[in-house]
């Protein structure tokens, strides 16, 4: 069954052109860092592994840029495979699952977010001179600020929403749990180019690297908490994004 989304004082919510968030202030979470290097919650890196580690964290500020923009739009309909969007050029439709994990959505929002091109540069540096450690935990360190900036546009939305008594789902993105990759290509329109210089190539993937991108729902807490969070819904177990 689809449902037609009717507007109300949300209308607030909604604009034209995206936000920016320009700095991310918080600083690296080696915890994350540490679980995107694979480790498991309940084991530490030796000494001589976690010296390097925090060698690079302390030296991320030379090479990591988080940056972020998004944009929150009405949802128009809203069916278990289907979302549709009112964006400034007309509305755009995503399908797959979607509906089944953001169905409590009263509003969306579109993000993208990186942790900039420095990263990746400087990793593949450490690799042309044999340094494939640095390397490993230099990329790590890029995908835990890309998912730094990601946060600082949920906090933003958070307080944003909070005077309309909606709360924001966690993210769901392209290529994620029945919605295909190339679903990438309509988010990024909603932008109108304005993408803090990430973009998509042939395949959909990001340029820098280090970026990510999705979609969050605004919905009521109760609808929200009903609903539950597209983690406990998806039946990917071993997903390493799984909150």
């Amino acid at each position: 069954m689809t449902m037609t989304v009717r507007r109300s004082t949300t209308d607030e919510l909604f604009e034209l052109e995206p936000r920016v968030i320009d700095r991310v202030d918080e600083p690296v979470d080696r915890l994350e860092v540490l679980r995107y290097l694979g480790y498991p919650v309940d084991v530490t890196p030796k000494d001589s592994i976690g010296n390097i580690i925090d060698h690079w964290i302390e030296q991320a500020h030379q090479f990591a840029t988080p940056r972020a923009t998004y944009l929150v739009r009405p949802v128009t309909e809203l069916a278990p495979r289907q979302l549709c969007v009112q964006s400034s050029l007309g509305v755009v439709e995503f399908k797959g699952a979607i509906g089944e994990y953001l169905g409590a959505s009263q509003s969306v929002a579109a993000f993208i977010a990186t942790a900039g091109p420095a990263v990746e540069r400087r990793a593949s540096e450490l690799l042309q001179e044999g340094d494939s450690l640095g390397a490993m935990i230099l990329n790590a360190i890029g995908a835990e600020r890309a998912e730094a900036a990601e946060v600082a546009v949920i906090g933003q939305l958070r307080e944003l929403a909070l005077a309309f008594n909606l709360v924001p789902t966690l993210p769901y993105s392209p290529g994620y749990c029945g919605m295909k990759l190339t679903e990438q290509q309509k988010l990024f329109s909603l932008f109108n180019g304005e993408d803090v210089g990430v973009t998509l190539t042939a395949d959909c993937l990001m340029q820098p690297v280090k970026s990510v991108s999705g979609l969050i729902g605004l919905g009521h807490p109760e609808d929200v908490v009903t609903l539950g969070t597209p983690c406990e819904r998806c039946t990917l177990q071993n997903c390493n994004m799984r909150r």
